[in-house]
């Protein structure tokens, strides 16, 4: 009985772990539940040796994928093989095709009839155009071994069919039939009905152990000195920028710049450096030391108008603003300018303004006596291309680029009375141009133009919200003039002159 099997070329399903194997069936042992296939492939490559010899405990699935010649079905042994009532595809067509199927040179008179039973109970079967045909049948060879799914074939140039009762009709006409046999061609090859089970993603997941792959990974990494993963220190890029520091440095400090007396408010820049406030008097003590090694008041005017000049020339759009091919849309910025230090402040930052090509409006009222830093430079601002007037009535009506507040003083709190004052701070607020606070005074002073930027020198002091976002401006004083007034000082600035400062 085992010889009937020999030639047979089979599919042998061994599950996940072994694989699948094809070849020809070169030996049957009942005894030992083996069988022995010749010029094995395994999962579609050949093998390297010549014949594999398979235990029925581990065979999951059988197919047969064509019979020996000399095999005839009567000789199979009944006994150990049963036959399911699985759907079967029988030759499409004409009653000739069904005495085909049935022929004792093909198959027994009983395995058809039990073939021919089980056509009524399947409807649907795919149609293949010049492959081979397969009658589907499980066969139980050994208890220890599972059903098993047969294919055996037909010959060459027979079609597939839906069953006995579901016949579809021809369609008469050449044409018709030409067009089916492009369909056929193009559509109607042979695809293996294992594709309609849907795949295992979970049960194959499961077979791939993640956790011990990764050990063996990191096993090897280790043995050849290679870094392991999952330590932050290791996360290094492995690339780095032409302006990166490739060289391992000291842990950055935060809080370079320590104040012997706080002044109620931290700030933060934007590389996370800690720039605490100080109070006014430290802020004149630190004035005061730096007049005395030679930073007079006239260079820290020039300083701070320079600063100053340079975000406002920013704020109004910078290089896209400012080409030769936009020079008939010049801005206008106003400047509202005291008598006293922070209004000189505001003149030197409109000199520097009118000579970028700025149409400058400068707001003064007329003093009899005025301090000599605001005289002077006023006399420079006069050169340039500037306005000047005294009167709110001659600032323009219409909405402005920008408009810098220079109005108030930190000792001269009086000022806020005085009619003018009231006046120009009325026709900032309802003019609809941003505005820039220079050098405003701390918060509990008040301020009576809101703000959307405010620009501090050297060290900021405590403001308030009306101060809109905070800026902090160089003005060139060295680390010992820091160091007389108690102060730890590192520069913030880094590459710029101006820098936005953050609440802590």
């Amino acid at each position: 009985m085992a010889a009937d099997w020999l030639g047979c070329l089979v599919s042998i399903n061994c599950g996940p772990t072994l694989g699948m194997y094809q070849g020809e069936v070169s030996s049957v042992d009942q005894s030992s539940q083996t069988i022995s296939l010749r010029q094995p492939f395994h999962n579609g490559v050949k093998c390297p040796v010549p014949e594999v010899t398979f235990s029925a405990i581990d065979i999951k699935e059988l197919k047969i994928l064509e019979i020996n010649k000399k095999y005839n079905v009567k000789n199979t042994p009944t006994a150990s093989a049963k036959v399911s009532r699985t759907p079967v595809a029988v030759p499409k067509g004409d009653a000739r095709g069904a005495e085909k199927v049935n022929s004792p040179q093909h198959y027994s008179k009983s395995f058809g009839e039990r073939q021919l039973d089980a056509l009524g109970q399947h409807k649907g079967f795919r149609r293949r155009h010049n492959s081979c045909k397969c009658f589907n049948f499980f066969i139980r060879k050994t208890p220890k071994i599972s059903v098993s799914r047969v294919n055996m074939l037909f010959p060459p140039g027979s079609s597939s069919s839906r069953g006995a009762n579901q016949m579809t009709p021809k369609k008469n006409g050449v044409k018709n039939s030409q067009m089916r046999q492009r369909d056929d061609e193009c559509f109607g090859d042979g695809v293996d009905d294992g594709l309609d089970t849907d795949f295992d993603f979970e049960g194959n997941l499961a077979l791939f152990d993640k956790a011990a792959v990764f050990s063996e990974i990191d096993t090897s990494e280790q043995r050849n000195g290679a870094r392991s993963r999952g330590t932050p220190q290791d996360q290094t890029p492995l690339r780095y920028r032409h302006d990166e520091n490739i060289l391992e440095a000291k842990p950055v400090v935060y809080r370079q710049i320590i104040v012997p007396q706080a002044g109620g408010k931290e700030y933060c820049t934007d590389s996370g450096l800690v720039v605490p406030s100080v109070s006014y008097e430290l802020h004149k003590r630190l004035l005061s030391v730096a007049e005395r090694h030679g930073l007079t008041l006239e260079r820290r005017l020039e300083m701070t108008g320079v600063c100053a000049s340079q975000m406002a020339l920013t704020l109004l759009g910078g290089p896209n603003r400012f080409t030769p091919k936009n020079l008939h849309q010049r801005p206008t910025v106003a400047l509202l300018c005291g008598p006293h230090v922070q209004g000189a402040q505001g003149i030197s930052c409109g000199r520097h303004l009118a000579n970028h090509e700025v149409e400058v409006i400068l707001f003064l009222p007329n003093f009899v006596k005025m301090v000599d830093s605001v005289t002077n430079e006023l006399t420079l601002f006069n050169k340039t291309d500037g306005k000047q007037v005294s009167s709110i009535k001659d600032l323009p009506d219409t909405p402005l680029d920008l408009i810098i507040n220079c109005l108030d003083c930190h000792e001269n709190t009086f000022l806020m009375d005085q009619p003018w004052y009231r006046a120009a701070a009325n026709w900032a607020n309802q003019n609809r141009a941003p505005v820039l606070s220079l050098d405003p005074p701390v918060s509990g002073q008040g301020h009576a133009v809101e703000a959307k930027w405010s620009l501090s020198l050297c060290l900021p002091l405590a403001l308030g919200e009306g101060a809109g976002r905070v800026y902090l401006c160089d003005i060139g004083f060295p680390r010992q003039v820091f160091q007389e007034v108690g102060i730890k000082y590192q520069s913030p600035f880094g590459c710029k002159f101006v820098i936005p400062l953050h609440s802590a």
